[in-house]
């Protein structure tokens, strides 16, 4: 694949969404490798984070969580721990290809915000449109509501990971009490 071909498929990956509405195009016929698999996926504006044999890849949804986490003004890349862009694992299993997908997410969260594995034969029928669902979802995962989630809601709490995203009210602060302590002239010069 050359620097054309990328800039190519990112170029595409922004223009085709504008221009048409509908992302169901069925992944190439199988000829036995992955290549034609990844070079559809980088079509549709993903990336490859891995690719080891001509039977496995690992690529990536840079459009995850809005695109807030491959911006290059990013500090904090340790909080990125508990985030899960939406992925997916292509294999071969006998003779059928599989898509074992992590959905755009928290790791541990609650029902609203957590990842979510799923597994789609590539060349079943439904798969266009599971796939169309799951980027729309990820670039539609808003940053600002899964960290005020993890901050403040139920994904933040590792005992009830399972229970709903209820934010709790915020309680006004009681007023400081100051201590004022008397001045006995200790570290004055006299």
């Amino acid at each position: 694949m050359t620097i054309l071909d990328i800039a190519r498929a990112r170029l595409r990956a922004v223009i085709d969404p504008i221009l048409t509405t509908r992302h169901d195009e069925l992944p190439p016929p199988d000829d036995g490798t992955v290549v034609p698999l990844v070079a559809y996926f980088q079509w549709r504006g993903w990336t490859v984070v891995d690719r080891d044999s001509f039977t496995t890849a690992v690529l990536s949804y840079p459009g995850s969580f809005q695109g807030a986490l491959d911006t290059e003004d990013r500090r904090q890349a340790a909080l990125d721990d508990n985030l899960q862009k939406l992925e997916v694992e292509l294999v071969v299993r006998g003779s059928h290809w599989i898509a074992h997908f992590s959905s755009c997410g928290v790791l541990i969260g609650c029902d609203r915000h957590r990842s979510i594995p799923l597994v789609v034969g590539v060349h079943a029928l439904p798969f266009a449109a599971v796939l169309g669902d799951l980027e729309r979802q990820a670039r539609r995962r808003r940053p600002q509501d899964i960290a005020h989630c993890l901050l403040f809601g139920a994904c933040s709490s590792q005992d009830t990971p399972g229970q709903l995203c209820l934010i709790p009210r915020v309680a006004p602060d009681e007023p400081a009490m100051l201590h004022v302590l008397p001045d006995h002239g200790e570290g004055r010069s006299r």
